[in-house]
Formats: C-alpha cells, structure tokens, sequence
C-alpha cells in the first residue's frame, strides 16, 4: 500500500508538472524570438473572445496543474508517514 501510494503521488506531481509547464509558457505575450535577441518587445493584441476562452482555460489548466503538484506532495508524505 505505501508503495502504491507514493508512486501515485508521484505520477500526480509529474503530470501537474507538465501541466504547469505547457500551460504557463504559453501565458507569455513577448515576443520570444525578439526577446532571445535582447530586445523588450511585448504584443498585447485585442483578444477575441476565442482568445480570452483560451486565456482562462489555460489558466485553469496551470492552476490545477499546480494543484496536482501540492496534492501529490501530500500523498507521499503521507505515504511515508502514516501508511504501514
């Protein structure tokens, strides 16, 4: 059982991870490859409202990617702590 339970917190803190990962760098306005050559530019476009649902999708998608993050951190505590 603890075993299993730490490999599934684990696997919970891997994807959120990811999640956090794909889901914050596309959060980013600038202009990367402007950016990577040392120039400040920053486009912010008038959003549609296809943009602004993809907007708050992706940061539900960071949030609870965070979220699985903390959750899985519990789990193996837990795990190593109060699982015999």
């Amino acid at each position: 059982m603890k075993t299993h339970l730490n490999t599934l917190g684990i696997i919970l803190a891997t994807l959120g991870s990811f999640l956090v990962w794909k889901y914050l760098t596309e959060l980013n306005w600038a202009d990367k490859d402007a950016f990577l050559k040392g120039k400040g530019v920053m486009t912010i476009p008038s959003p549609s409202d296809a943009d602004v649902k993809k907007f708050k999708y992706q940061l539900w998608m960071s949030k609870l990617g965070l979220g699985l993050i903390v959750f899985g951190g519990a789990v193996q505590i837990i795990s190593n702590y109060w699982c015999e």
